[in-house]
């Protein structure tokens, strides 16, 4: 079923893609951007490799899982594809990012990014869009408390089910589990045993 189209737009609302994993993080995104009078969602974006790359991978569900939910979503699902063993992985992304601009209209990329990765001293995808002329990140996630976005996302009625899970954070009987208030809790018994709230967001996929 698709959604209601945006009714409350601003008339300079800016033509929005969402970077996509189909995973909740970047729903609970779409549903921010969603509800911004400012952001004209039309398109969801996935990145990806046309191999490993060497080991990099991003973590994303099947494309035929994401197209179905693009369908419900009644939005356009993107591709965007990096050759193997790309040499500046960084330029890359700004080359297809400044794409998206040129032959989409596209002016934001919103993405559920919560917080830095590894070295990185600011967010990926707001350091692309500072190259990119007419492109901003729109990252409504950012820095916020995890245990504060999974709370949001029972409330709002999201429907997330365990599909990877990472040890020893989690065994085998998460998976295909819902993710519920209880479930919540057992996480947060997780946080109180000595893991922080960081290390089990990295255990959910």
């Amino acid at each position: 079923m698709a959604v209601t189209p945006q009714t409350t737009l601003s008339p300079k609302a800016s033509i929005t893609a969402i970077s996509w994993t189909g995973g909740k993080d970047c729903n609970l995104a779409l549903l921010h951007a969603y509800r911004n009078p400012d952001l004209l969602v039309r398109y969801l974006v996935t990145f990806r490799f046309e191999s490993d790359n060497n080991g990099k991978s991003f973590r994303a569900h099947p494309i035929p899982f994401m197209e179905a939910q693009a369908r419900c979503l009644n939005m356009q699902l993107l591709y965007i594809t990096f050759p193997e063993n790309c040499p500046d992985y960084f330029q890359a992304y700004v080359d297809e990012m400044r794409k998206l601009n040129e032959e989409h209209g596209i002016e934001v990329i919103c993405t559920g990014d919560m917080d830095l990765v590894g070295t990185m001293d600011r967010n990926w995808i707001a350091r692309c869009c500072d190259e990119i002329e007419g492109m901003s990140a729109y990252i409504p996630l950012w820095q916020k408390d995890t245990s504060e976005c999974l709370d949001t996302m029972i409330q709002e009625g999201f429907e997330i089910v365990f599909s990877c899970v990472k040890s020893p954070f989690f065994d085998g009987s998460w998976i295909n589990r819902r993710l519920d208030a209880s479930a919540i809790e057992e996480m947060k018994a997780i946080v109180q045993r000595g893991l922080t709230n960081d290390q089990i967001e990295e255990g959910v996929k």
